[in-house]
Formats: structure tokens, C-alpha cells, sequence
């Protein structure tokens, strides 16, 4: 039935492209008109309309849904994205909001190269880009902010739920960026743009219900008085979340093998995940002529999804808050220069209550510490920990830009940041090195804390120049210089050449280098730690990138855009199991090089505003360096779409994302994770009452049954959701 349904899409999906490209057909000659200019068969009227039409002609330039045709993400100056060194994509608010996202992370599934994914150890979501999981392999900022955490280098902890309502668009680069913002910015750059003042001019308030008890509010406001603009953002998630079954865990593991020698069976499964989520938001922007003053605190709160140990537990509590200020300048000097000084903090604070292990579990111990686990050990009230820690970071940039003659802007960037961790707690019912049971929650931050408190100074400085060599043929070049005072410094260059050698057809050829600094989780995890060791003496991960990518538009509704690029990746940073002695424990090293190449193809058809197709699709190859294939990571992924306004209080928005086979981890012998499809229906009726807006979404559409990988300890991977639904209501003052 399945196989039937993805017939019926697909010839669905060809009709509406079909009848899209007969609509560019003329009615009288038959003709493509995708040279205006010649179609002379054409009746008068019909020459004067197209030819008016010209000017609404713009070039894809990996761009899926534009405005415009710029971004600013490549240079950090707003420019044609034809003349932008950089693989761009940019998904404007109104797109996101017809195809029904709801969160920042769904969003990303819907860019070529990228795949999200579920952690069933504490449940984060991460993406997979280019394919290489890329949870700290890719920078995230919201206005320029980067706000990915020093623990872990991630972002998406706390920004896979950020709330698309207040989102003006996201700007992304596929491809390296450390040449212009430095680290993290290895596999892709993502941007998150907000709605200012202009773009919301009063208030909208927003609310809605879904799958799983979900219930969601949301206030974006923003008014601009004179010279003062206010705009801001307050954002209410709860959710009980996915109760997906997990047959067996790694307690059920153990408890078969110690069912012989009379111990009870603790294990929880069969049962079902816990990912429930409790989410509040606040954003707030004041802007008074150059001078602008942002803050903004997210609270977040949530289940582990399967649990730290991948056994089913039902107590565990991951609370992360973070906050950041950042005060601003923007000075023009002369009339061809501009001074945008900014400094700014930020705080991570990440609390958790872990159930790691079910109460009455028995596990294996080391009382004499000899690095041998030999000794049965029961926990009546299961293995709990309470664990704390609190990154701080300070810094300023100051970057200047200058044209020094027509069509050539040159940019000198300072950057200075500190960061520290501290405030580090560890309190469980079991000693952290011999696993004993120890009967209460006693306190070890002092004597074995989980991790090292740490602190790290960088100094960066750079430089670019983007040159127009002629109208048609755009130079780019970059360097950056970084100092990390605990491991050492890194230059990463980069160079884009342009060149739109027909009116409607651009050539990009890039290469740029970046890294990946060792984050502090792999550093300074405790030496003690029974299981997981980090490693102070880890360099960098180093990428170099040469992409190939080539534009054209055929005509006024369809534009299309092919991509090749090559990553050669070096020092990558793991966490592997090493045998010490008889025990096992796991350490971060810089294990290996990985190489991946590929290609991604996205087209769209227009028909007229509002009513188009869009379809990408990627090639990817990643494989070490003895041709193993990576884990997680399918080589084959894509998405076809469709939005259809059939009647002015109506939008329509389908879309299907398709993901191939996925492969396991090394060790692991079960059978490649099969192929998928997901579809998505999201329908929007608007302007039936003043500023109302009702929209309703239904994610998975089809009921599919899939997993996301997990651990030989979970047989049956990581369930995940079937057909879902959310509906929401709007309305603006």
C-alpha cells in the first residue's frame, strides 16, 4: 500500500510540474518565451507584457525561496548572491510558514545536504551535513550573534526549538566559513535573521495545539518611534512528547546475562521514550540611531528520550538556560566606510537530574579500584546523579568595512573572546570511580567532579577583499588568524571567483579552509571519570573544501542550480572505546581523516506569486580514509515539494523529503537502516477576518514507520514519530 501511495505522489507531483510548464508556453505560437526579446511571433501585447516582466527575472543562485536574489551571510555585506563566495540557500519566513515548520531545526530537513536527527542518550536533536554528523560542525547565529556552546560546540541543545514566528529569514552556507567568523563554522553557517520593527509594526499573537498534548504561545512585537525602535519576541512550548516504544534497552542487555544467577530483571523495557519538553523564550531589540542594545533567555526543560546510559528511565530532568546581551555601534566614517563595534556576553548554564539507571538494576563494579569490574553491584533506587555546570563568555569585535574604489570592498575584522567554565556539580547515590552504591546522594564536585573547570582565551583577526573585476567576473579573498591560548593557533584562507558569463547563467569555483576547535567536553572530561577520559592534548579538526557550482535560469519560472564539492577533512575528533587493562573506556582522540564528495541539484518552477515547485536533491559520499562508509548518513537524500494558492484565503503546501539507506557504526552487525519518505501537508486559510490566520499542519502524513539510529544496546533503533498534527491561530493588532 505504501509503494502504491508514492506512485500516486509522484504522478501528482509531475502533473502540477507539467501543467507549471505548459503555463510558460504561449497560448498562440506554442513557444517557450524564454528569450522575450525574440519572441517575435508573439501579439504586441503580449511583447510589451513580457518584456515588463523582465525585471522580476531573478537567478536562483542556490537560492530555494530569495528576496531578491541577497544575502549577507558570505561577506557579512548584503550583496547579489551571484556575486556571493559561498553555496547559499535562504528560506524567507513566509516560505516556513506556509510549509508549516514550527521549530528551527524542522526547517533544516528541507536544505540540500542536511538531515536531522534524534540523540537517544539525552535527546538533542543534531543535523547530519555533507555526511558527517555535525552537531559542533556547524556555526549557528541569530543576527550575526553565534551562539553555540563551548561544552559541546553545539547549538541545536538549545536552539532546535527557537520559534519560527519570529524568524525574517535564515541565510545558510553549505561549505567552510572560518575564514570570515572562525570556529564551528566547518560544515555549513546558519544565520537566523529576525523580524525588526518595520517588519511588524504592532503586535502578533499567536497559539496553537498539537499531537501529544502540545500546546504552544507566542507574542512578536515591534513599533518604531522616530528615531527608537522596540521589537522583541515571548515564546511559550509544553509538549509530553513522542511516546514511541523501545522494545529492548542496555538493561535489558543486562539483565538476560545475569538471569542465571537469580538476580530480578530491572529494565523498564518494553516501555516507551521520554521526550516530553517544557520551552520559554524572550527576545528583545532596542535600536536608537546607530547604538542597539539585545537580550535573550531561553529556559528549556526536557526528557532524555531514552537515557544516558540508553536505558529507559523515568525521573531524568535536562534543564539548559542561556542568556546573552550584546550592546552595538554602527558609525559610517566618510562616505565609503562603516564601523560596526559590538561586545557582548553570554551565559550557559546546563542543570540535570539523571536517572542513568532503573531502580533495582545490578551492574558490574570496581570497589578496589584496580580498573577491574569484577563485583556485582545492586542499586535499589537505580543510579542517579544531579550534575551542573556554567560557561561564561565575554568578547568584542570590531570590524570595519571600505570601498576603496568602485566595486572593491575591503573588510578588517579584531575579535577577542574569554571563556570560562566553572560552577561545576556532581552529586549521585554511586561513587563516580568504583560505581559502589553508596545508599544517598552524596556531593563529589570536589573530589571527582565529571569534568575539569577550564578557561580559554582567543585572539582572531581578518581580512577580506571582494573585488568586481569586471560587471560580470567577482573576486573574493579571505584570511583569518585564530589564537587559542590551551591548544595553539589556525589560518584558514579562502578564495570565490564569480563569473556570470551569460545573462542568465553564473559560474561560482570556491575553496576555503576551516576548523573545529576541541571543545571543553573532549578536553577537560575528568581522567578519573570511570568510563569517558577527555584529552588536553587534541588539535583541531581541519577541513579544506573546493566547491564547483553553476546557475541558470530558463526562463521566467524555472531556474535550477548544480553544486560539486570535494571536503577533505583531517584530525577529526571522536569519542572511540579503548581497552584499558580489562576495562573499557571511551577517549577523544583525533582518530582519523575522512573524505567526502557529492552533488547537490535544487530547482523551482514559478508559475505566478505564490503558486510554485521546488525539488532538490543530494549525492553524497563520505567515507575514511580505509573507504569505510561514515555512519548515519544517507548517501542519498532529497525533497519535493509544492505551494498552491487556489483562492485568495487559501495556501496549500505540500512536501515529500526522501532519505536513502543509512549505515551503521563500526562493530555494529545489524543489517543498513532502510530508505524512508516522509510527507507533509500544511493548508493556511487567511484574510477571511481581518489579520486571522488558521493554519494546520500534518507532519508524516502517510503514517510512516521509521527509526533514527541507535546503539547496539537499543536492537531496534530509535523509534520515531508517525502522523502527527498541529493546528494554529493568529491574529495581528
Amino acid at each position: 500500500m505504501f509503494v502504491k501511495t508514492n506512485y500516486i505522489l509522484q504522478i501528482f507531483y509531475a502533473a502540477i510540474i507539467f501543467r507549471l510548464l505548459m503555463a510558460s508556453v504561449n497560448a498562440e505560437t506554442g513557444q517557450i518565451a524564454d528569450n522575450p526579446y525574440a519572441a517575435e511571433g508573439l501579439p504586441q501585447k503580449r511583447r510589451d507584457y513580457v518584456v515588463a516582466e523582465l525585471d522580476d527575472i531573478v537567478l536562483l543562485e542556490s537560492i530555494w525561496f530569495g528576496e531578491g536574489g541577497k544575502a549577507s551571510i558570505a561577506t557579512k555585506i548584503e550583496s547579489p548572491v551571484e556575486k556571493a563566495p559561498g553555496i547559499i540557500t535562504v528560506l524567507t519566513g513566509e516560505d516556513i510558514r506556509r510549509m508549516g515548520f514550527r521549530t528551527f531545526s524542522e526547517i533544516l530537513r528541507i536544505v540540500p545536504g542536511f538531515e536531522i536527527l534524534k540523540n537517544g542518550a539525552i535527546g538533542d536533536t543534531y543535523p547530519t551535513v555533507r555526511g558527517l554528523s555535525a552537531a559542533n560542525r556547524v556555526r549557528v547565529m541569530i543576527d550575526g550573534h553565534l551562539v553555540n556552546n563551548p561544552l559541546r560546540g553545539d547549538a541545536f541543545v538549545n536552539f532546535d526549538g527557537y520559534p519560527v514566528e519570529h524568524i525574517k529569514k535564515i541565510e545558510i552556507i553549505r561549505g567552510p566559513g572560518s575564514a570570515l567568523y572562525g570556529e564551528n563554522a566547518f560544515l555549513a553557517v546558519v544565520n537566523i535573521i529576525t523580524k525588526n520593527a518595520d517588519d511588524i509594526d504592532g503586535v502578533i499573537i499567536s497559539s496553537g495545539y498539537g499531537s501529544y498534548d502540545t500546546v504552544s504561545g507566542n507574542i512578536v512585537f515591534g513599533q518604531k518611534l522616530d528615531k527608537f525602535e522596540i521589537s522583541g519576541m515571548l515564546n511559550y512550548t509544553d509538549s509530553d512528547g513522542y511516546d514511541g516504544t523501545v522494545v529492548s534497552d542496555s538493561q535489558t542487555i543486562l539483565d538476560n546475562e545475569l538471569s542465571s544467577p537469580g538476580y530480578s530483571p530491572s529494565s523498564l523495557a518494553p516501555g516507551s521514550v521520554d521526550d516530553w519538553r517544557r520551552e520559554y523564550d524572550m527576545d528583545l531589540l532596542i535600536k536608537y540611531e546607530g547604538f542597539y542594545f539585545r537580550g535573550f533567555y531561553s529556559n528549556k526543560n526536557r526528557g532524555p528520550f531514552i537515557g544516558q546510559q540508553y536505558a529507559l528511565n523515568d525521573d531524568t530532568n535536562i534543564e539548559n538556560n542561556y542568556v546573552f546581551c550584546e550592546i552595538g555601534y554602527e558609525k559610517m566614517f566618510g562616505e565609503n566606510g562603516v564601523l560596526k563595534p559590538r561586545a557582548y556576553y553570554d551565559q550557559f548554564d546546563r542543570n540535570g537530574f539523571f536517572d542513568s539507571l532503573p531502580d533495582g538494576a545490578t551492574v558490574y563494579t570496581d570497589p578496589d579500584g584496580n580498573g577491574v569490574s569484577d563485583t556485582l553491584e545492586t542499586y535499589p533506587d537505580g543510579y542517579e546523579i544531579y550534575s551542573k555546570v556554567i560557561e561564561r563568555i565575554a568578547g568584542t569585535e570590531i570590524p570595519a568595512t571600505y570601498e576603496l574604489f568602485e566595486g572593491n570592498m575591503f573588510t578588517l575584522g579584531f575579535e577577542y573572546r574569554w571563556i570560562g567554565q566553572d560552577n561545576i556539580h556532581h552529586i549521585s547515590n554511586v561513587h563516580p570511580v568504583t560505581l559502589e552504591y553508596v545508599g544517598f546522594m552524596q556531593n563529589f564536585s570536589d573530589s571527582y567532579p565529571q569534568i575539569d573547570e577550564a578557561k580559554r582565551n582567543i585572539w582572531s583577526v581578518y581580512i577580506q577583499d571582494t573585488w568586481d573585476i569586471t560587471s560580470t567576473i567577482n573576486l573574493t579573498l579571505g584570511l583569518r588568524y585564530d589564537y587559542y591560548d590551551d591548544f595553539g593557533s589556525t589560518v584558514n584562507p579562502r578564495t570565490g571567483i564569480t563569473w556570470q558569463f551569460t545573462k542568465n547563467t553564473s559560474l561560482k569555483l570556491l575553496y576555503g579552509e576551516a576548523f573545529r576547535p576541541p571543545d571543553f567536553a573532549a578536553m577537560y572530561a575528568n581522567p578519573e571519570h570511570p568510563v569517558i577520559h577527555g584529552n588536553e592534548n587534541l588539535d583541531p579538526e581541519e577541513i579544506k573544501t573546493y566547491e564547483i557550482g553553476i546557475q541558470h535560469t530558463f526562463n521566467k519560472y524555472i531556474s535550477a542550480a548544480v553544486n560539486y564539492f570535494y571536503n577533505d577533512i583531517e584530525d577529526l575528533i571522536s569519542l572511540r572505546s579503548v581497552l584499558e587493562g580489562t576495562s573499557r573506556i571511551q577517549t577523544y582522540d583525533n582518530y582519523g581523516n575522512v573524505h567526502v564528495h557529492g552533488i547537490e541539484f535544487e530547482s523551482r518552477i514559478d508559475i505566478s506569486k505564490g503558486n510554485y515547485v521546488f525539488l532538490n536533491y543530494t549525492f553524497q559520499d563520505a567515507q575514511d580514509d580505509n573507504g569505510k562508509n561514515l555512519p548515519f548518513s544517507a548517501k542519498h537524500k532529497g525533497n519535493i515539494g509544492f505551494n498552491a494558492q487556489p483562492w485568495k484565503y487559501l495556501n496549500v503546501n505540500a512536501s515529500t523529503f526522501v532519505s536513502g539507506k543509512r549505515y551503521r557504526e563500526e562493530g555494529d552487525g545489524r543489517d543498513d537502516m532502510p530508505s524512508f519518505s516522509l510527507v507533509n501537508l500544511s493548508l493556511i486559510a487567511k484574510e477571511f477576518f481581518k489579520t486571522m490566520e488558521i493554519q494546520g499542519t500534518v507532519y508524516n502524513l502517510l503514517d510512516k514507520d521509521y527509526d533514527d539510529p541507535g546503539p547496539i544496546s537499543v536492537e531496534n533503533d530509535l523509534p520515531r514519530p508517525g502522523r502527527t498534527y498541529f493546528i494554529g491561530l493568529s491574529y495581528k493588532f
